[in-house]
């Protein structure tokens, strides 16, 4: 086993390594007697011992070559080679278990248990819960809670909104229908009046079913991406969108054959047509799902469109599409039942 002791450069380690020669060796390398293989860092720092006589440095062995004594006289069979290595290296700065002082930031990759004190004050002291206004330019107003003159200042700038001893404990979900904020205390929730700079208390807030809160000063459109159906809208209200409201184009290259249009995934079409088409009865059908359906000739053009019985054209009487290379024409459509789309066709479009 190596000895570990105290050196003038650090903390030194010692390990000893002995070979028995078979005879006619000139150096000595690789695993000793015990299996155990030769290593050193510096040739300086290597006693070499034989038949426990200490051998000289560059007189009577060398290290030149990394983990080998050579330029030994040839050794006689039974001779011992003991080996001596000595290494220095230095503790990490280490913090004891007993108790000490971190200097720099300190990560910690899992969880952490405390007992006793913190700064000198009982953990688990009552602590006020803050929530500093970082945006003093308030331009975001309509997509945040405002909080106006807490400080009693009557300004907005700085301002902060504070939770008395145990808030935090008192924020629960009550039921499906409601989320509270309830304070514990006689004090209650503070608001400031910004008119009077009166202060009104009150013990509760009461979140109704359905509150949003926006991501702050985030006023992109809402986006929804997937194939999540989304829950009917509506309730007997009037649905509104303040920005416009679009539907991706599905763009597909059709060859010579039947081909069905699947309307319960894609609302809108870009047909582009290599050869004479008919667009068959779709599958499913959702009434009241509505969309456009570009047809698009190739170069070659005098491709023909025509179509399953599901599909209902003014009079009865489907069109006949532009046949001209690369023409452009558009079919409008309203699914009406699960066996009729009413559909109006305009032609040649530039």
């Amino acid at each position: 086993m190596p000895y570990l002791g105290r050196s003038t450069d650090g903390f030194g380690v010692r390990d000893r390594f002995v070979y028995t020669a078979s005879g006619s060796e000139t150096s000595v390398s690789g695993a000793d007697d015990n299996s155990r293989v030769l290593k050193f860092q510096d040739g300086i720092y290597v006693d070499v011992y034989l038949n426990g006589v200490l051998l000289l440095r560059d007189t009577d062995y060398n290290t030149t070559t990394a983990n080998t004594i050579g330029s030994l006289a040839s050794l006689a069979a039974s001779d011992v080679v003991e080996i001596i290595v000595y290494d220095v290296f230095s503790v990490a700065n280490t913090v004891p278990q007993t108790g000490g002082t971190y200097n720099g930031s300190v990560t910690f990759n899992n969880n952490i248990t405390v007992e006793g004190n913190i700064n000198d004050e009982n953990i688990y002291d009552d602590r006020t819960i803050l929530l500093d206004g970082t945006d003093s330019s308030f331009t975001n107003e309509g997509s945040k809670i405002l909080l106006d003159g807490t400080d009693g200042s009557g300004t907005n700038a700085g301002d902060n909104l504070i939770f008395e001893t145990d808030t935090l404990s008192s924020l629960t979900k009550e039921d499906p229908d409601v989320i509270v904020l309830e304070d514990n205390d006689e004090n209650g929730i503070l608001f400031q009046d910004t008119s009077t700079n009166a202060r009104v208390s009150t013990t509760k807030i009461v979140l109704e079913s359905g509150t949003q809160f926006a991501t702050p000063n985030d006023l992109s459109a809402p986006k929804i991406t997937g194939v999540s159906e989304i829950a009917n809208v509506g309730g007997g209200q009037n649905t509104n969108f303040d920005n416009s409201v679009s539907v991706d184009i599905k763009a597909m290259s059709l060859g010579v054959g039947s081909h069905i249009l699947d309307l319960n995934r894609n609302a809108n079409f870009e047909l582009t047509l290599s050869g004479n088409i008919t667009l068959a009865n779709p599958a499913e059908l959702t009434a009241g799902t509505t969309g456009s359906i570009f047809v698009v000739q190739d170069g070659t053009g005098s491709r023909t469109v025509a179509y399953g019985s599901f599909w209902d054209f003014a009079a009865g009487t489907a069109p006949t599409m532009t046949t001209t290379a690369s023409a452009v024409d558009r079919i409008d459509y309203i699914v009406r039942s699960s066996t009729k789309i009413h559909a109006v066709a305009t032609l040649a479009y530039s």
